[in-house]
């Protein structure tokens, strides 16, 4: 069948971003019956309403299931409406979310090491050095999940330039992750961590080829233990243990993008200041002073707000002390309506910020559920509140 590569749709996003070489390149290698695949779900793609979808993502989804067209067109057809829905076309190297200089200062970490052996673009992480407490503090799980999704499409521009240069298909990135300095303490970032394996195992499968840990010392085990049976099979079957880094790294990365403390020549990731970043200890939020409550051990709170006269633009923050995540949820109950609308659905989270903007007279409930802890009480600084929106046109 005829399946040559696609021509490019701005809808979609740039050549480098499709990782248009890169694909062009693994479709020439790929068998009849591979082939008979990806004319197959490009179909279904069309008549769903897709049309011109970029090769790179036919791939993806192919090769997660594969080559199974018909297994494959459920999460296609789910990550071509995320997709669009999130105008992810738009996060551009140019277009970078402000909120990723949370990330940068809170992650250590370096995507401009270049490529592994194999033309693979590294991601390395000074995962031991990683502020998870300020990292909840100062952004949200959807603003984090945004600027990862920004951080991956950087990486698909990096592979599909690693393709143009080595005249092979780069499909895949690898991962550096290095424990050394990882505590107990950092499990107030395991939310986020879980909330990324699960985001790239629906919308990026397969993008990741390699993790190599490195210095994992003696709590890596127990982590492992808790972390291990909620990873997906393309994470945990390509995690590998480096025992000796300064003698093993250099098998798997030219000394020229190794880092010189992995025994390389390349410079060291820089870990940068995080004073400027807000603490869980602050008493203020936008310059609003924060409320402080304490809900025990299997009870709730429940904080009711009212627009009464007319359209209402709500807003609200908390943050959790001591890194204790807490059930928390927004529902809004316009007038003549049927009932609430649950605007921010029920999560555990140690940190959350949002707003809502009503119609009409209204009165928004926000609640924090500690019920289902047996033993441990948890205390929250929040702020609440509401302008009407005439009171802010008039």
């Amino acid at each position: 069948p005829n399946i040559m590569s696609s021509s490019t749709s701005s809808k979609w996003g740039d050549d480098d971003q499709l990782m248009v070489t890169a694909a062009k390149l693994k479709l020439e290698a790929l068998t009849d019956e591979q082939k008979k695949a990806v004319t197959s779900l490009k179909e279904a793609a069309s008549k769903a309403g897709y049309e011109d979808v970029p090769d790179i993502f036919i791939l993806r989804f192919l090769e997660n299931k594969y080559y199974d067209a018909t297994a494959a067109f459920e999460k296609l057809t789910n990550f071509l409406k995320w997709y669009e829905e999130e105008k992810v076309a738009e996060l551009t190297m140019e277009n970078e979310p402000k909120e990723n200089k949370v990330m940068k200062t809170c992650i250590p970490h370096s995507v401009t090491h270049g490529c592994d052996n194999e033309g693979r673009p590294i991601y390395y992480e000074l995962t031991g050095k990683i502020r998870a407490d300020l990292l909840q503090a100062n952004i949200s799980k959807d603003d984090f999940l945004k600027c990862h999704t920004w951080g991956i499409q950087q990486m698909m521009t990096k592979a599909n330039e690693s393709s143009k240069e080595s005249k092979k298909p780069v499909m895949q990135f690898v991962t550096v992750m290095d424990l050394e300095g990882i505590g107990i303490w950092q499990r107030v970032g395991l939310p986020y961590l879980l909330a990324t394996v699960a985001h790239d195992d629906k919308y990026y499968p397969n993008f990741l080829g390699k993790v190599y840990i490195l210095n994992a010392g003696w709590l890596f085990p127990m982590l492992w233990q808790a972390v291990k049976p909620t990873l997906p099979d393309f994470i945990s079957k390509h995690i590998e243990l480096v025992s000796d880094v300064k003698k093993e790294m250099s098998n798997y990365i030219p000394a020229k993008n190794l880092p010189k403390r992995y025994g390389g020549e390349a410079d060291d990731i820089p870990i940068l200041d995080t004073s400027d970043l807000k603490s869980a200890s602050a008493t203020e939020y936008q310059g609003e002073d924060l409320e402080e409550a304490n809900i025990a051990a299997g009870d709730k709170m429940e904080i009711c707000i009212e627009a009464e006269n007319g359209a209402g633009r709500f807003g609200w923050y908390f943050i959790s002390e001591g890194d204790y995540d807490i059930g928390f949820s927004v529902s809004v109950e316009e007038k003549d309506a049927d009932g609430p609308v649950e605007v921010r659905k029920y999560d555990k989270l140690i940190t959350d910020q949002g707003s809502y903007e009503s119609k009409g007279p209204c009165k928004i409930t926000l609640t924090w559920d500690n019920s289902y802890s047996l033993f441990t009480s948890k205390t929250i600084k929040f702020v609440a509140s509401v302008a009407e929106v005439s009171d802010m046109t008039s």
